[in-house]
């Protein structure tokens, strides 16, 4: 015990700024942040986090990529501590959030929401004597498979479920309003029950466009 381990944790925990990385890249493994975006994103000098994102890089919780004149920082997946240490930022940060982060600036998204057996963590509570139903992830919009697929695995991770523990319902734009004109019941039970919602604009009425929002 100790030795490697024990200078692994100092690397990760003793710094605040190394903290304020953590809990902003770990939710949003999906995207790369330049030293740029992230000192507009947590308002922390650039050269302060140069230091921090370079000792992450060097204990490989982080690596970079090249984009033009920028590095993109994001998790290393073949990190060991990778998914136990998203876990404990998902509960620093809490649920509503790290879902919120885990289809953020998914390509081609026009709404997210979750629908059916929210998780109490989320502070949604289903219907006085109603039934527990399935969780369902709902999307909408101009989203290429492979993004769909990594969007459900991250929601499943951020809800600490497996992937096969919900359902994915995704629509493209036309189709979502036109099964709502016509009162699909499907579409109907996904909007009749508890929801979260995630992304985007309304999703409720036909008439509102689904614009994306952060």
């Amino acid at each position: 015990m100790g030795g490697q381990d024990d200078d692994l944790l100092t690397e990760l925990f003793s710094s605040k700024v190394r903290s304020a990385v953590l809990r902003h890249l770990l939710p949003r493994p999906h995207l790369g942040f330049s030293l740029t975006d992230l000192t507009r994103l947590l308002d922390i000098p650039i050269s302060s986090l140069q230091h921090e994102c370079y000792k992450l890089e060097r204990i490989g919780v982080l690596i970079a990529r090249r984009a033009g004149n920028a590095r993109l920082y994001r998790p290393d997946p073949s990190c060991p501590v990778l998914a136990p240490l998203t876990a404990l930022v998902v509960a620093a940060i809490g649920m509503e959030p790290a879902l919120r982060a885990a289809v953020e600036s998914v390509p081609g998204l026009d709404a997210a929401f979750l629908a059916g057996s929210i998780p109490p963590t989320t502070g949604r509570r289903a219907p006085s004597g109603s039934a527990p139903g399935p969780v369902r992830l709902v999307l909408t919009g101009e989203v290429p498979l492979e993004a769909l697929d990594a969007a459900l695995e991250r929601v499943a991770s951020a809800m600490a479920i497996p992937a096969s523990g919900i359902e994915l319902a995704f629509f493209r734009p036309d189709d979502w309003r036109a099964r709502l004109l016509e009162g699909n019941r499907y579409v109907a039970e996904l909007l009749a029950g508890p929801r979260l919602h995630l992304h985007g604009g309304a999703v409720d009425t036909a008439t509102s466009p689904m614009t994306s929002e952060s």
